[in-house]
């Protein structure tokens, strides 16, 4: 082999090498800018002396000073922000700023059954108070609008669109009137409930009773069960859910009526006597 040659051969050696080293370099390079990236605080000397207990406390402590404003439909709250936390995900309810019923109600005005209010407050997302609560006998006399929570606006067809995330868009009867149908939040209604809202307080009790049967005149002494939309077969649902745009599929959900039955069947709800110390619990055969 010529000086030459072997002089090639030293240069291709050195080559290698160097990117080998160029290599590990850059290897050992990232490893140590994402251990320094991710490296763990070390604790001070006060952290240190503090219990298992105490740290935990501490971490909890963490972002309390924070606040933020959750709104739980009928009022708006302050308080702490606490970060990802389960029962404040940011996903709020669209309030309804239109509905005649809400603005004294509020966006979910079942109470009264602790059984099952979550459930027909559930309802009350896409369901106008006078879905359920104007029962119309007649089918030739039914019709039924959606309208927007914001602005009150109506359209007779929901797109697919708006049937995800919250719903801007909730569900009401019109009233037959003389061969036309007209909504029962009416501007007249409207004038009287906010001028009665405002002399309420200077009401007596005789006055007051009179105010609130001329604003409910339309309202059904019973509600419309349950069972009367969650029904068997479509030409049995309560609701022309076809004719407002529901699709096929989520037809078929509504018309499923097994949380109807559990409704039904379940009108005592009995909860492990874990939960309620110093109770004795009840016999299930009363």
């Amino acid at each position: 082999m010529s000086a030459r040659e072997k002089l090639s051969f030293v240069k291709k050696i050195y080559c290698i090498i160097g990117i080998f080293l160029l290599l590990g370099s850059t290897y050992l390079v990232i490893k140590l800018v994402m251990h320094i990236w991710h490296k763990v605080p070390e604790e001070s000397a006060h952290e240190k002396k503090m219990t298992e207990e105490e740290k935990m406390f501490t971490k909890m402590m963490e972002g309390v000073e924070k606040k933020a404003e959750y709104d739980l439909g009928y009022k708006v709250i302050k308080e702490e922000k606490i970060e990802d936390h389960f029962h404040h995900i940011g996903n709020m309810p669209k309030h309804d700023k239109y509905n005649l019923c809400i603005s004294c109600h509020g966006d979910v005005p079942h109470d009264k059954s602790k059984e099952i209010r979550a459930f027909l407050n559930m309802h009350s997302d896409f369901l106008a108070c006078e879905t359920c609560h104007i029962k119309i006998e007649k089918d030739s006399h039914k019709k039924y609008v959606w309208y927007s929570k914001e602005n009150g606006k109506l359209k007779d067809i929901k797109g697919i669109k708006d049937y995800l995330s919250n719903a801007n868009y909730k569900l009401m009867p019109l009233k037959y009137e003389k061969g036309n149908f007209n909504r029962y939040d009416s501007e007249q209604l409207r004038e009287f409930v906010q001028k009665f809202k405002k002399i309420l307080p200077d009401l007596g009790p005789s006055r007051k009773s009179r105010g609130l049967k001329m604003i409910h005149k339309s309202t059904s002494e019973k509600p419309v069960p349950c069972g009367d939309c969650h029904a068997k077969t479509l030409s049995e649902s309560y609701l022309p859910l076809r004719e407002v745009g529901y699709t096929k599929g989520r037809i078929a959900q509504i018309l499923g009526n097994e949380v109807v039955g559990m409704v039904k069947k379940y009108e005592k709800f009995y909860i492990p006597k874990l939960f309620s110390p110093g109770q004795k619990e009840k016999s299930r055969d009363k």
